[in-house]
């Protein structure tokens, strides 16, 4: 008998008869258990004595994105080194570090010319100085192996956790813009990262991992100057070396330092052809299942008069076809969330990936321009709805639109440099 890490269902997942059907996961899966799985399940999620059965349960849970860990209350953790890979910092990068007030700190500087590695010092940082400029990933590889404690996530077999990462309040107009649409925050609810997950990847921006872990995994891609933090995408496929995100631990940024066009997300864009090229499909824009996608051609065709309310009840019916009364409703609900999921990300990446195809099509005729409009509403409809105040809904929109073109401008700028256009290609959900 082991006690398990705390567990949680994904927020995603739909639980129905009694504890005995579970549907989501990506794309959307149903789980039948039996009456012994179902007490299995009850006592994984109150981190009771697990026997085998009850642990193999859980592994295939998390397998199948259904389930995932959570963070502990800190209690009896070792001290925990803090990484911070430094170009330039500015006097900022004292106070930053003054704000640790657990465990040591490494500054890395990559070769800094304002006095960064003094400032840091003088705040009580061990500072490391790089023989010349290694980037942001051969920075953290060189704190990694400085590091003197072991880095520790909140779950053994997870090699690497983020927090959500938030920007600081501020009242100019880019600051509010962050706040209602930060690129590096990856959601409220907590997961575990892959491809089959419901968050892909993880941004740099604040991690905590396992150091032997990392270590054992050659660290970043130092190679790449922006996305080595897809070190997540390859450890997450190992059964032992899992990476999450954890909302209830919060990180922020300050945009004052950062532009519109040049966050988080834009950013990656520049190592797309690189990250395709090491991860193939698992970095693909877009992922859909067959009967979403004959959707979206049909809707297409068809334009305005695309009969979508009967062509999502199609496809709710194909996914509970054969299935018993019980998990009927239930599989028809996951086919349309899934389907709205979809097409929400269909329309990010025909104003992010694909923005120069869509244009095209926009100036080619009304078809192209309708589509290019609704790909616009479905993307912007998050942030609209995020934003503090209806005032600052024009300033929120232009910045997201700027943050979109520079996304589409550096990754076809990248497959300009070396034509892979693998970086462009959807990819059949759960492929």
């Amino acid at each position: 008998m082991s006690r398990a890490p705390r567990l949680a269902l994904d927020a995603d997942v739909r639980v129905g008869d009694r504890g005995r059907l579970l549907v989501g996961g990506m794309p959307a899966r149903l789980v039948r258990l039996s009456d012994a799985g179902a007490a299995a399940l009850e006592t994984i999620l109150d981190g009771g004595l697990l026997g085998r059965s009850a642990a193999a349960l859980a592994e295939r849970l998390e397998a199948d994105g259904l389930l995932h860990p959570l963070p502990g209350d800190g209690a009896g953790d070792p001290p925990v080194t803090t990484i911070m890979p430094v170009l330039d910092g500015g006097e900022s990068i004292g106070s930053l570090v003054s704000t640790l007030t657990e465990g040591p700190a490494i500054v890395v500087d990559d070769g800094s010319t304002d006095g960064t590695p003094e400032r840091a010092a003088a705040a009580g940082a061990r500072v490391i100085t790089n023989d010349g400029r290694h980037g942001p990933a051969g920075a953290r590889n060189s704190g990694l192996r400085a590091a003197g404690t072991e880095l520790v996530a909140a779950d053994p077999t997870l090699a690497l956790v983020a927090p959500r990462v938030r920007d600081a309040a501020t009242a100019s107009a880019i600051g509010r813009y962050e706040a209602a649409d930060c690129p590096l925050d990856l959601g409220a609810a907590a997961s575990l990262v892959g491809p089959r997950h419901r968050v892909a990847y993880l941004p740099a921006t604040a991690l905590v991992g396992r150091r032997e872990a990392l270590l054992e995994l050659s660290g970043f891609e130092e190679a790449l100057r922006f996305g080595e933090a897809s070190i997540s995408s390859g450890a997450s496929s190992l059964p032992a070396c899992a990476c999450a995100t954890s909302p209830l631990a919060r990180s922020a940024t300050s945009p004052a330092r950062r532009s519109p066009g040049s966050s988080g997300s834009g950013s990656v864009t520049g190592s797309a052809p690189e990250l395709v090229a090491r991860h193939g499909a698992a970095a693909a824009p877009l992922q859909a299942g067959r009967h979403t996608a004959a959707i979206w051609l049909v809707m297409l065709a068809l334009g305005p008069r695309a009969p979508a309310p009967a062509l999502l009840a199609s496809t709710a019916a194909i996914a509970a076809r054969g299935s018993d009364p019980a998990s009927r409703a239930a599989l028809a609900a996951a086919a349309v969330r899934g389907n709205a999921r979809a097409t929400h990300h269909l329309g990010r990446a025909l104003v992010r990936e694909w923005l120069p195809l869509s244009l095209a099509a926009a100036l080619s005729g009304c078809r192209g321009r309708r589509t290019l409009l609704a790909a616009l509403a479905l993307d912007l409809a998050p942030v609209w709805r995020d934003a503090d105040s209806p005032r600052d809904l024009p300033a929120i929109t232009a910045l997201h639109l700027l943050d979109r073109a520079s996304y589409a401008a550096g990754m076809w700028q990248a497959m300009a440099r070396r034509p892979d256009f693998r970086a462009l290609l959807p990819r059949p959900a759960g492929g």
